[in-house]
């Protein structure tokens, strides 16, 4: 059995028209033994997560009802036929949800856009080694590469999604699977089909979850032979779409225990892999798994963008569970305010006693017929008169509210520009400046989300490489590790900090340099590193290391100035050599001698005064 591919690297309908639609004889189970030891662990392993994560699952669902309902499932359930009801029930001022949106919106534009560069591929700057060209060639190659299968893939319409999970569950797991057609496919399970755990070192390593598929979906990912017997008949029979939950392991690969009377370990993959991967039907015993596959290297095959971390809790925290409160006021108020506008559009009436069993309306156009003897006459009266200063102040505070809702998901900075008050901005330094503050707030979360990238383009790399598509390294990268440097716009901003510190740092200096020149005194320059603050300005604006020299090429380039220099000097020197000893030879001393014969030391004559 090949536990390095899996079967559902080739799902499509070309596999799925392939499948019989009787199903072959089976070959007795050589493993079925050590399959029932797997299967117990992993369904007892899954039941363990579950209770771990019952508190945040309860939580969950607050934050779905307010915020995302459609991104929530509260009980996974094969054949619910229920799961297109009216999920926005509780929700009347829609405020949180476009806030979440603009957030979400946020994050990937200026973490990840497909429009621009996000990422770069080198070596980490630590090491002293120079790339000569063809190892320059193939970290751009691997590149460019990475960035074409991003966009042929599904990767940044998951990554939209995964960003307006993480703010309002506060993560969002990304699988990332090996495809025949795309080279990797991206999913993110919804909330309350997953299940995480930490490894040692506080990091995600763990992953469960459980989801739906149809019979001719179980089939189409793993082929009518690997299917147990419940599924197979059901395809036999032609009953495609009745469900199953099946349930999908990615954990670090460890031995587990044999049950029964024997002793001894299980290995659910060979030990060469780092990772291993199962997907067995959720419940159910069966003689084997649907499929059960290993993952070489550190890299896991999945990622899990948080966006805040606390102590050893596998889930994190999130801005709307700081805006949960005043989203739940919001609903409330906007349900009064609407009551008190409409108690004055519609007042409640009150009628005369003799009207009570008369035909009587309020409607425009409607009439109502009622005695008028004595001269009295027997008509409505309003109850409740509505002050147009209680609507202004309920509509103020319903505005408070919204503001407070958008300052806690950062609305207020992803529309720093269409929001911005006074005088706008010059220039983009100007518009830097105004918000570098407010930015400051998301720089833990951006550096979550850029190790979480790490783990994606570093799992992508390891497939090009595994499958031969990506050619080897040059012996100029061997032993070298690789350093991904992020180059968004949330993270070029953040950077701008520096670079605007840098920038004010040169100009200060320049006018202190030129202010020591005309005093007289040493330039206050000399301590600074000009070609190393140079190339760190460089760096923080994101200028292209190609555009630059080497040190080692910069030290030709002298070498080579200083050389021409010096020609260029020699004729000068040998010419003031010449016009000086002419100069010498023509001045006349007294008793006869000359200037240059008194530097010779000839007799007679005087001396040169």
């Amino acid at each position: 059995m090949d536990f390095g591919t899996a079967i559902y690297e080739f799902m499509s309908p070309t596999l799925l028209s392939k499948q019989p639609p009787q199903p072959r004889q089976k070959d007795p189970k050589k493993d079925s033994d050590d399959w029932q030891s797997i299967w117990t662990h992993l369904e007892s392993r899954m039941l363990a997560l579950d209770n771990w994560r019952y508190s945040w699952w309860a939580f969950w669902s607050v934050l779905a009802a307010f915020f995302i309902p459609f991104r929530y499932i509260f009980l996974v359930t094969a054949n619910r036929m229920w799961r297109g009801h009216n999920v926005n029930n509780q929700i009347i001022n829609s405020h949180g949800v476009l806030a979440v949106r603009t957030c979400a919106a946020g994050m990937w534009t200026g973490l990840c856009s497909p429009s621009r560069p996000w990422f770069k591929i080198g070596i980490d700057p630590s090491i002293s080694a120079e790339i000569d060209t063809d190892g320059k060639n193939a970290l751009k190659e691997r590149e460019n590469w990475v960035y074409s299968v991003f966009a042929g893939s599904n990767f940044y319409d998951i990554m939209a999604g995964a960003f307006r999970d993480e703010a309002v569950f506060a993560q969002a797991p990304i699988l990332i699977m090996e495809d025949f057609d795309d080279v990797a496919r991206f999913y993110s399970p919804a909330a309350g089909e997953y299940y995480l755990g930490l490894g040692a070192r506080l990091a995600c390593n763990t992953f469960y979850r459980k989801f739906t598929l149809t019979v001719l979906q179980i089939v189409d990912m793993f082929t009518l032979d690997k299917c147990p017997d419940q599924v197979q008949r059901l395809w036999r029979d032609g009953q495609y779409d009745v469900e199953f939950v099946v349930a999908h392991a990615i954990e670090p690969n460890f031995a587990v225990n044999k049950r029964g009377r024997q002793k001894g370990k299980v290995e659910v993959v060979p030990q060469k892999f780092t990772w291993r991967e199962v997907y067995w039907l959720k419940g159910i015993k069966t003689t084997d798994a649907l499929s059960r596959r290993g993952f070489m290297g550190s890299v896991a095959p999945f990622a899990n963008f948080k966006w805040a971390s606390v102590s050893n809790d596998a889930y994190g925290r999130s801005p709307c569970m700081d805006a949960i409160c005043d989203n739940k006021q919001i609903q409330i108020m906007d349900l009064r305010t609407a009551e008190f506008i409409e108690k004055g559009v519609r007042p409640p009436m009150g009628a005369d006693p003799e009207l009570k069993n008369e035909p009587l309306s309020t409607m425009p156009g409607m009439t109502t017929y009622m005695t008028t003897g004595g001269g009295t006459v027997k008509k409505f009266w309003p109850l409740f008169e509505v002050s147009a200063q209680w609507v202004k102040v309920l509509m103020d505070n319903v505005s408070k509210i919204e503001a407070r809702i958008d300052h806690c998901l950062y609305v207020d900075l992803f529309m720093a520009i269409s929001r911005m008050e006074g005088v706008q901005p010059r220039n983009e330094l100007e518009l830097t400046k105004r918000d570098l503050e407010r930015l400051q707030e998301l720089g833990p979360v951006i550096t979550l989300a850029e190790k979480e990238f790490d783990v994606i383009i570093r799992r992508v790399l390891e497939i090009g490489e595994r499958r031969r598509i990506l050619k080897p390294l040059p012996p100029s990268l061997a032993n070298i590790p690789l350093k991904i440097s992020y180059i968004s716009i949330l993270r070029l901003a953040q950077r701008s900090a520096e670079s605007v510190a840098m920038k004010d740092c040169f100009t200060t200096g320049g006018e202190l340099s030129s202010a020591a020149k005309a005093a007289g005194v040493p330039d206050p320059l000399r301590v600074l590193n000009l070609d190393k603050a140079y190339r760190k300005y460089c760096e923080l604006n994101n200028l292209e290391p190609d555009l630059m020299y080497t040190d080692n090429e910069v030290k030709q380039h002298d070498a080579i100035r200083q050389q021409e220099m010096a020609k260029a000097q020699a004729p000068q020197n040998a010419m003031a050599a010449v016009t000086a000893a002419k100069t010498l030879s023509d001045t006349q001393l007294p008793g006869g001698n000359t200037g240059l014969g008194a530097l010779m030391g000839q007799a007679g004559g005087g001396t040169l005064q």
